[in-house]
This record gives C-alpha cells, sequence and structure tokens, in this order.
C-alpha cells in the first residue's frame, strides 16, 4: 500500500525545520496512505504569493506550509512571537484563514483525537492512523506547551484597530418556555446572542466543552462552526447576524468578534427537550405533547411543498433567542438567534431598482425603517430613487425581512435573487435592458442609473413575477 509523501528536510529562506516537525515527518512517511486522514504531502515549502498577493512579503518571512490538503488548502506554521510557539494555520482554497493550534505540539494532540476541525485530518477512515500517532506522541513524551491564543486572522489583517462599533446589548429576559429547559440546554441557550469574547460564553466552550471560541471572524470565514460532538452540541460563531440588535463588532480592519449565533442540540447532550424523546417516532407523537406545530416548510430551498413540521418558540422576550424543534423523520433541534437571509449584501445598481419598484408596490415593510419614513414615503411617491434609500437605510444590505411577512413573498425573493427554480433577478434584467460583461466576467444588465424610467421598463416582467403580492 502506498505511504505519505514527506518531504520536511530543508526549509524556505529565513526559516528552520522544527525538530519535532522532521521527527513526526519520519513517522508519517512510514504510513499507509489514508490512515491519517486524506491530504496529498507533508511537505515544506514557501507560502504561494497568489494565496494573498498583498500580504505576501509578510507570510513568506513569518511562515511556511507543510502540509498539503485535496482542495488546494495549506497549513501553515506561523511565527507569533520571540518567546512563543510557532502556530499552525489554515489558509483556505478559497481564501478562508483561521488558527488551528496555538503550537505544533497542539496540533499533533488534536489530530490524533480527530479535533483539528479539519473534516479531510478528522475523517473516520483515518481513526485507526490517529490512534497510532496517540501512541507515538505518548511515547515521545510530546505534550502542548502553554501558549497565548493566537488570532491568526487578525494578525493576517494587521492594519489598525478601528474604534469599535456599539457591540448589541444583550437584556436576556426567561419567558415561562425557558424555564421549562433541562438545565444543560437552559444554560446554552442563556448564551445564545452574547459575543464570543465574553467570560461566560469562554468559560462554558473552553471548561465545559473543552474545545476553543473562535477569536475573530471576517467576510472570507463569516462563520466558524465548534463541534462537541461528545456532550451533543454544535455551535456556530458569526459576526455576520441579520438582525438590526446584532452590529458587527470590528476587531481589526478586516475582522470581527463574532456572536454565538445558533447551536444544534442533539442526544448526546443527555436530556430531553420539554420532554420530547430523542427517539420519537412521529409528528403525531411530538403534538400530543406540544400542541399542533407553529407550521410547516420546505425540507429544502428548491421544494415547493412544505411536509417538515416545526414548532418554534421564544426564549427571551425580546423575541432575540428561540427554539425550533422540526420532524422529517426524526427529531431535529436548534438554538439561534433571529437572523433574516440576506437578498444582496453588496447592494448595486439593481439593487436601487427592485427597491424603488417595491416601494410603490407595497412590498416592502415599512415598519422595519422607522428611521427612515419620510425617505421611503419619497420613494414610494416617486421623488427619490431606490438608490438613495439603500444607500441611507441599508447599509448591510437587503434582507428578505424588509420584505412584508406575506405567505410566499419572501420565499418567491430569496429564489429570485439567489437564481433558484429557474427564478432569477439577473436574467430578468438583462432581458429587459440587454447585456454587457460584468465587472467579473460574467454578463450583467445594461443598467448604469435605477432612474424611475428604467423601473418603468422593468415594471412589466417584475409585476408578472410577483402579480400575487401586488394589490388588485
Amino acid at each position: 500500500m502506498a505511504k505519505y509523501t514527506v518531504k520536511v528536510s530543508k526549509a524556505p529562506k529565513g526559516h528552520e525545520v522544527p525538530p519535532l516537525l522532521a521527527e513526526v515527518g519520519a513517522w508519517v512517511g512510514t504510513q499507509a496512505h489514508g490512515t491519517l486522514g486524506w491530504f496529498d504531502a507533508l511537505e515544506i515549502e514557501p507560502i504561494p504569493k497568489e494565496w494573498y498577493p498583498e500580504k505576501a512579503d509578510r507570510l513568506r518571512r513569518e511562515a511556511f506550509s507543510f502540509l498539503h490538503l485535496p482542495d488546494g488548502s495549506l497549513l501553515a506554521l506561523v511565527k507569533t512571537g520571540a518567546d512563543a510557539p510557532q502556530a499552525v494555520a489554515l489558509l483556505g482554497s478559497e481564501g478562508e484563514a483561521r488558527t488551528v493550534a496555538n503550537s505544533l505540539e497542539e496540533f499533533l494532540t488534536q489530530w490524533s483525537r480527530g479535533e483539528t476541525e479539519i473534516d479531510d485530518l478528522d475523517d473516520e477512515e483515518g481513526a485507526s492512523g490517529r490512534k497510532a500517532l496517540a501512541a507515538w506522541l505518548k511515547a515521545k513524551k510530546i505534550k502542548a506547551p502553554k501558549a497565548k491564543d493566537f488570532d491568526f486572522e487578525a494578525w493576517l489583517d494587521g492594519g489598525a484597530v478601528p474604534a469599535p462599533a456599539a457591540a448589541a446589548s444583550i437584556t436576556f429576559s426567561p419567558t415561562p418556555v425557558m424555564k421549562k429547559l433541562g438545565p444543560k440546554t437552559r444554560r446554552l441557550a442563556s448564551l445564545l446572542g452574547h459575543r464570543g469574547d465574553d467570560p461566560e460564553v469562554v468559560a462554558y466552550v473552553t471548561g465545559e466543552l473543552g474545545k476553543k471560541v473562535p477569536a475573530s471572524t471576517s467576510e472570507n470565514t463569516d462563520s466558524v462552526n465548534v463541534e462537541a460532538t461528545k456532550h451533543g452540541v454544535e455551535l456556530v460563531f458569526t459576526h455576520d447576524v441579520l438582525n438590526d440588535a446584532f452590529l458587527p463588532i470590528p476587531k481589526t480592519a478586516k475582522t470581527f468578534i463574532p456572536y454565538l449565533a445558533s447551536a444544534w442540540v442533539r442526544s448526546k447532550i443527555g436530556e430531553e427537550v420539554l420532554g420530547v424523546p430523542w427517539k420519537v417516532k412521529s409528528e403525531a407523537e411530538i403534538t400530543k405533547l406540544l400542541g399542533p406545530p407553529t407550521g410547516y416548510e420546505a425540507a429544502f430551498a428548491t421544494d415547493d411543498e412544505p411536509t417538515v413540521a416545526y414548532w418554534d418558540f421564544e426564549l427571551d422576550t425580546t423575541a432575540h433567542v428561540w427554539l425550533n424543534l422540526s420532524f422529517d423523520e426524526s427529531l431535529s433541534v436548534t438554538l439561534t438567534v433571529k437572523s433574516a437571509g440576506a437578498l444582496m449584501r453588496q447592494p448595486d445598481v439593481t439593487t436601487g431598482l427592485f427597491v424603488g419598484y417595491a416601494a410603490t408596490r407595497g412590498l416592502l415593510d415599512t415598519s422595519r425603517f422607522p428611521a427612515h419614513q419620510a425617505l421611503l414615503a419619497a420613494v414610494a411617491s416617486r421623488k427619490a430613487k431606490g438608490s438613495e434609500f439603500v444607500k441611507q437605510a441599508l447599509p448591510r444590505g437587503l434582507w428578505d425581512d424588509h420584505l412584508r411577512d406575506a405567505p410566499g413573498l419572501r420565499q418567491l425573493a430569496w429564489r429570485w435573487f439567489h437564481n433558484m427554480n429557474g427564478l432569477w433577478i439577473t436574467a430578468d434584467l438583462k432581458k429587459t435592458f440587454g447585456k454587457r460583461a460584468g465587472a467579473f466576467g460574467h454578463d450583467a444588465p445594461k443598467l448604469d442609473d435605477d432612474t424611475w424610467d428604467a423601473v418603468d421598463k422593468a415594471a412589466p416582467l417584475l409585476d408578472k413575477r410577483f402579480a400575487a403580492w401586488l394589490a388588485k
């Protein structure tokens, strides 16, 4: 059987091969390919300049890659300071970046336990090899040194720290349903919506789950999952909570302090949720315990038929944190901060055109814009353009809950903005205005300004799309 490719004898100029990397490399080279996970090679190389051209010089001076993953991602050793060990960082193939471990020793320990949070290394098929790695580490008496948490994304940004935006002020007031949850689920629910650097969140994740809170998120890595399988929970941290109460909190120019935004709860948490057995067999059984479902939803965004029963429960009086149970052959339980869906994160001229159209057709939820009522009225009466409203009232983009909560409206808008089920705003506007090469090489509508003449030209086609929600 083929062995892993290992080339760790020589480091790039300005770097040295850590003795531990050389030792573990020699051992990995004796292992059958696939037994330690799926990676192309354990090989020391300079960081490719193409990965981040603007930061290439600093990256190549302070770091080098040592492991190649199948999707093109790299693991690198990064110098973090004169008296600190080199950290292990992920350089993702799609530009994502994060700290994997604060030292090579810590990384090897994580790898031996299947806890790197890198699927190709934590793959179940590599369990036998990881046991062998754990035995090797034990025989060599290798333990992770104490080291401060290293934030690779913030280090990579390297810019001045901006003045922080006003953070969400969490005034959590439990509802009666919250008080009915078991102690473990209630403890977790009480942390939803809190910042990742909140001492209570840190204590829970590190002390109770034995995991680490992600130090930051960014546009390239907008969310980080923390899975604690043995404890029956999986957490999602993100700065991008589409809720006006949760503004992004800058850490550096391009990184943010994340919120604990949602969590999956599973049977290994060791307690039932609202008395519903984890092995419940039918919707009817849940209905006997909780009453009729709140509603039904489609199993997938592309499905038209709502077949999945769900039960929603408010857990705090400000309606920011919710408990959701759903049944689709088995029970699913989630805790989440109420968040909208992004229709257009980076508004452009087409967003302004749609907002102008939507304002004149009564498709917007006017209650969502208390500070911009006069401007919204001006757009609705065609005295101001939609792009003016977008600039002032939608700094974080257009969300689905900016539209009226009319049956089916937000779902159709979601599909239309995301090119699903044969619906696509770009295709409709190209049909109306013609096409030209866009900024990224794809065809785009030939539209430079969301004038009212442009809105009127697009209106007949848009009226057909949104006919079900227009006043008769």
